[in-house]
């Protein structure tokens, strides 16, 4: 048995309550996407790295349609956001092209853990109970941090702010029960995608959505009188206000394979590639700066 097919059938054993595991995943997927073929590869490139994919010379990318993560016009392209362009750009040095294909959140990680892609793009939160599950690097690309979008004359930045108020976040997402945990379960309303929250933001339904800051500011940035407040960090409240390692999950035990994103990581920081992507896809400098250095 080839090593993909190994990962793939010791993805497919793994326990089923692992499904909805990567932030931003609802309950709900979409139809398969059969995506296409993005990179230029010379032909006497020679690779940074070799690792095993399920189809030679190709990387196979289950990406989440969420910008700026990640946003595709339709299953066959354009492609667009940072996602788009540093998968790109670690395949092309490792002499891959990319099959992109734009699904939900659910239907990719499903991707992923069925042995149909060798990754899981669109940004993610590492953590050890996916690390079960997925590949996961060592290091991160960026970090993150939770997102209150809120009207800018409340501008909720504290879990001291928040007390009282009508929270709406994402049904499956990393941050749901901590939520409930910090608010209670009557205070949050759970929604299956951020226009919807942000549609019952603005009729004045809810007081905030909260979400991975990256999303969030994608929701606010062309909203006059809405803004995002990344939350300050409280030592009695961790899972909620710590600093979230984002990476790339991919086949699980193929250690060549991990280790070349983890090489990918560390350059793509040194030498401002990862900064000048964020920049190009609308983060501010500021929170670019926050992303690759932390707090």
């Amino acid at each position: 048995m080839s090593r993909g097919r190994q990962s793939a059938t010791k993805l497919a054993a793994a326990s089923a309550t692992a499904l909805l595991v990567l932030t931003g995943c609802s309950a709900s997927s979409a139809p398969e996407s059969e995506g296409a073929t993005v990179g230029t590869v010379a032909e006497d490139c020679t690779p940074l790295h070799t690792f095993p994919t399920l189809e030679e010379g190709v990387l196979n990318v289950a990406a989440m349609n969420a910008a700026p993560k990640f946003h595709a016009l339709s299953d066959s392209g354009p492609f667009e956001g940072i996602d788009a362009t540093l998968l790109t750009e670690f395949a092309e040095e490792n002499c891959l092209k990319v099959l992109f294909k734009p699904m939900t959140g659910a239907a990719g990680q499903l991707d992923l853990r069925e042995g149909k892609s060798d990754l899981f793009g669109g940004l993610h939160i590492k953590t050890e109970k996916r690390g079960e599950v997925f590949g996961q690097s060592e290091g991160n690309v960026i970090y993150d941090a939770l997102g209150i979008t809120s009207a800018a004359a409340d501008s909720y930045g504290t879990i001291e702010s928040m007390k009282g108020i009508k929270i709406g976040a994402l049904s499956g997402s990393f941050f749901v029960e901590t939520l409930k945990d910090a608010f209670g379960a009557e205070n949050i309303e759970e929604y299956q995608n951020e226009t919807n929250a942000f549609e019952d933001l603005k009729a004045g339904r809810i007081d905030a959505v909260a979400n991975q800051s990256m999303m969030s500011f994608n929701l606010s940035k062309d909203e006059e009188g809405y803004e995002t407040s990344i939350i300050e960090e409280d030592p009695n409240h961790p899972e909620l206000t710590g600093l979230l390692e984002i990476t790339w999950p991919h086949t699980k035990d193929v250690p060549e394979f991990t280790a070349a994103i983890d090489d990918y990581f560390t350059r793509a920081k040194e030498n401002g590639t990862v900064d000048r992507v964020l920049k190009e896809n609308g983060v501010t400098a500021e929170v670019a700066d926050f992303y690759i250095n932390g707090r």
